[in-house]
C-alpha cells in the first residue's frame, strides 16, 4: 500500500503546475482473465466484433458479411428496449453514430433494402449482461474495460478486464481506496501512469479514464 501510494504521489508533484491536468495521476487497474469468469456473456456469434472496441459491456456489434454487406446488432435499443439486427450495405450505416450510440441504428428504417429484425429485450441473454454490469457500477461507481480496439491486441494480455482510473489531488485518497479495494476483491495488479505536459495526457493505455471523486458523506 505503501509503494502504491508513494508511486501516485510522485507522480502528481512531477506533474504540478502542468495544465488543467496538474496535479493528477492515472492508474490502470488489471484483473487477470478469470477475475469474472462467473460473469454473464452473450453475443451475436464468434464471427461479430464489437463496435467501439471490446468491453465487458459491449451491446453493439457487426459482422462483414460475403456478400458484401454488414451485419449490426444492436442489443436494448429505444424505450421499451428491443434487440436490433440489421443488414445492409456498408455506406447505408454511415450517419448513424454507432461508435458513439448504439440508439443510431434505428435511422436505418429510413434506410431502402435494409433487412430489420426486431425482437423483445427483455428475458434476452443480452439483457442479464447489462444488469449484471449496472449492479457492479453501483456497487463500485465504476465499470471495468476490455479489448480498447477491436483487432489492435488486448493492451494487458489476452481476455483480461481492466480499469483506467484518475483523480486530482485532492481525491487521491479516493482513488487509492478504491484501487486496492479492487486488487483485494479481483486479484488485480496496479500501474500508475503520470501526467506528460508535453502530450497533455497520461502515459498510459487511454486518454479517457474514469475520475474518482471523494465520497460527498
Amino acid at each position: 500500500m505503501s509503494h502504491l501510494r508513494n508511486h501516485m504521489i510522485s507522480a502528481i508533484e512531477a506533474s504540478l503546475g502542468s495544465g488543467h491536468r496538474g496535479g493528477s495521476v492515472a492508474v490502470a487497474v488489471v484483473c487477470p482473465a478469470e477475475a469474472f469468469a462467473d460473469a454473464p456473456h452473450w453475443s451475436p456469434g464468434a464471427d461479430f466484433t464489437a463496435v467501439g472496441g471490446e468491453n465487458p459491456e459491449s451491446r453493439c456489434w457487426e459482422r462483414h458479411n460475403a456478400d458484401g454487406t454488414v451485419t449490426v446488432v444492436a442489443a436494448g435499443v429505444g424505450p421499451v428496449p428491443e434487440v436490433w439486427t440489421v443488414t445492409a450495405d456498408p455506406e447505408d450505416f454511415d450517419g448513424c453514430g454507432l461508435g458513439n450510440s448504439m440508439h443510431g441504428i434505428t435511422w436505418m428504417r429510413d434506410v431502402p433494402g435494409a433487412v430489420i429484425d426486431r425482437e423483445p429485450y427483455a428475458g434476452h441473454p443480452a439483457e442479464d449482461v447489462s444488469r449484471y454490469w449496472n449492479a457492479f457500477r453501483q456497487e463500485w461507481g465504476v465499470s471495468p474495460r476490455g479489448e480498447e480496439q477491436a483487432g489492435a491486441g488486448w493492451m494487458f494480455g489476452s481476455g483480461k478486464v481492466w480499469f483506467y482510473l484518475d483523480a486530482h489531488v485532492e481525491d487521491t485518497g479516493a482513488l487509492l481506496q478504491l484501487v486496492l479495494d479492487l486488487c483485494e476483491s479481483f486479484g488485480a495488479t496496479a500501474q500508475v501512469h503520470p501526467y506528460n505536459p508535453a502530450t497533455k495526457t497520461y502515459d498510459g493505455p487511454d486518454a479517457h479514464p474514469d475520475y474518482v471523486r471523494r465520497s460527498a458523506g
